[in-house]
């Protein structure tokens, strides 16, 4: 989802930390170094994840003026990933195997053979196709501590927080009622009476 047009939904993380003196020539290595790399037909991963502009996800070519605007710091989040259709693979799988086994004059192929062709079906398969690809994303506060991340979805959050936290050296904390209140600062009673708080069920899931 991105930031600068569309619905302005948003989680909210905490940043533990905070930047260098200079956090700019540092976090910018950083960033590059850990820039989404695109998927080729060949690569033994099926899944690659990495940084691009906000907005703009099919650039991966990072400047300070793409990353840097006043006191925030912007970025795209983008996975791509290799999704072949099914019945498209058993097809060709299966001809692939037929073919096979008439060229070695057999009737079946044990299972190595089996994970051998199939790994080469699908190598095939990708250079006709291109990889399925997401893009989510995030502004992150250096003033305040806060990151807003443009997605909702929890997969999609852990990714973020695991390639966020490699790449800047802090840990992030997702934003929650007591989190909140941590960060705002609570008096000795609020925080005992926040300590007695117990869960309660305001109705009970059907049988």
């Amino acid at each position: 989802m991105p930031a600068l047009k569309g619905s302005l939904t948003y989680a909210r993380f905490f940043v533990e930390g905070e930047p260098p003196d200079d956090f700019r020539e540092k976090y910018m290595r950083a960033i590059r170094l850990r820039a989404l790399r695109p998927l080729e037909p060949d690569d033994e991963a099926l899944e690659s994840v990495g940084w691009c502009k906000v907005g703009e996800p099919f650039e991966l070519e990072l400047g300070y003026e793409d990353v840097f605007f006043n006191e925030y710091l912007n970025l795209g989040l983008r996975t791509d990933r290799w999704v072949i259709p099914g019945p498209l693979l058993r097809r060709k799988l299966r001809e692939a195997e037929t073919a096979l086994l008439a060229k070695k004059g057999r009737e079946r192929l044990g299972r190595q053979e089996k994970s051998e062709l199939k790994d080469m079906v699908s190598r095939k398969l990708r250079r006709d196709l291109v990889p399925a690809m997401r893009a989510a994303d995030l502004s992150w506060s250096l003033e305040e501590g806060m990151i807003r991340f443009f997605s909702l979805s929890p997969r999609r959050a852990a990714t973020m927080t695991d390639l966020f936290q490699r790449t800047f050296g802090v840990k992030l904390v997702p934003e929650a009622p007591y989190t909140l209140a941590a960060r705002l600062g609570l008096a000795k009673a609020e925080e005992a009476a926040w300590a007695a708080l117990e869960p309660t069920m305001l109705g009970e899931a059907e049988a």
